[in-house]
């Protein structure tokens, strides 16, 4: 099981939505779309669509996004782990929010371990 943590960066810094791109507490702007930590053995590769979630109320909602990984660079480390980094053009799609599905909540007894 391989342990990465992804970087999606958009592929120009005046692609789109490049004005709420952010880095807090600073504020400076950033090409970072978004980052994850992985945890199997599925990297991305090109050609897949960056996964987008939102909140709405007390439910969570997902779709593919508009951006679609054109390069991945993978720098491995000593230890096992990779950092990978995707490079997205904006290719946005009309796609439905979908809402996810939450497996059963935690009982009581295990939460308070």
């Amino acid at each position: 099981m391989a342990e990465a943590w992804v970087i999606y960066k958009a592929s120009t810094d005046d692609a789109p939505g490049w004005q709420e791109r952010l880095l807090m507490p600073s504020g400076s702007l950033t090409s970072i779309l978004s980052e994850e930590f992985w945890y199997n053995d599925k990297l991305p590769q090109v050609g897949d669509r960056v996964y987008e979630s939102r909140r709405v109320g007390d439910e969570v909602e997902a779709r593919d996004g508009d951006w679609v990984v054109n390069e991945v660079e993978n720098f491995p480390r000593k230890d096992g782990s990779q950092l990978v980094i995707c490079h997205c053009t904006y290719v946005p799609v009309t796609l439905q929010w979908e809402r996810v599905e939450r497996g059963a909540p935690i009982p009581v007894e295990v939460a308070a371990v």
